[in-house]
């Protein structure tokens, strides 16, 4: 039953993607200019030239070694400051009152500030991803780990588990679902992030993410560029989206009965 509902969700996808592609060929042939708009074939000729040459695929490795570095970073410091603030009622309130503060904040607005703390380049790059990954993991994990029922834990106990024992089998897989919510903004927040960062780092040195790969060719008016870089990342998005994500929720919360 989830392998037909996965094949018709793929499906459906699939149409709606040639739909879409349909309408792009049909606008540029009766209403835009291939100078400002390129029609999908051109586009998709450029997007194998740059994947086969491998240059799109370094960009795409730079851009996503900054996510996962701050990604790994973000979730190294999001559980120690957890675990803090459930341990501490005071730093329970230092967490709550930073996650009001920092997690609608705009990353991009930090990069004057980075670039004057950190400097340019790649590591200015991952502190602005740690920043935007940082607050909505911890918002959720602090959130999900509060939101444990008294029962679940009262239950583990009288079964025989303790400490680390409760957390993993207890704990961790109540909070799952507001894990993975957490972990699903970060990821999306850290592109956005990245790219945005790339673009303007990449005007005073040598930057080789996608982020540069796409503003370069703005510089030159190379709209199939500048498409085949949004389309890498659409297709690595979906990609990290049906491949990964919903694995885990397949496995994990789907199967366990906490999500239909």
């Amino acid at each position: 039953m989830t392998r037909i509902s996965f094949l018709r969700k793929s499906i459906y996808q699939a149409i709606f993607l040639l739909l879409v592609i349909g309408a792009w060929a049909y606008f540029v042939r009766h209403q835009a200019s291939e100078m400002t708009m390129p029609p999908p074939w051109t586009v998709g000729k450029m997007f194998f030239e740059f994947l086969i040459s491998g240059e799109l695929l370094y960009k795409l490795y730079y851009t996503v070694l900054a996510i996962l570095v701050g990604l790994a970073a973000s979730l190294i410091i999001a559980a120690v400051m957890t675990t803090a603030a459930l341990l501490f009622t005071r730093a329970a309130y230092i967490v709550e009152v930073l996650t009001s503060i920092m997690h609608p904040m705009p990353s991009v607005a930090m990069i004057p500030l980075v670039i004057v703390w950190i400097g340019i380049g790649f590591e200015g790059v991952v502190a602005l991803t740690i920043n935007s990954c940082l607050w909505p993991i911890l918002l959720n994990s602090y959130t999900g780990f509060r939101a444990v029922h008294v029962t679940y834990m009262e239950v583990g106990r009288n079964v025989g588990l303790r400490k680390f024992k409760l957390i993993g089998s207890v704990m961790i897989p109540s909070a799952l679902p507001y894990l993975l919510a957490g972990l699903k903004v970060a990821w999306a927040r850290s592109w956005r992030t990245v790219v945005a960062a790339e673009m303007v780092f990449g005007t005073t040195t040598d930057s080789e993410g996608i982020g540069w790969f796409i503003f370069e060719a703005l510089q030159y008016v190379n709209f199939s560029q500048i498409l085949s870089g949004v389309f890498v990342i659409i297709i690595f998005g979906v990609v990290m989206e049906r491949g990964v994500f919903e694995t885990i929720e397949k496995k994990t919360v789907i199967k366990w009965g906490m999500s239909k």
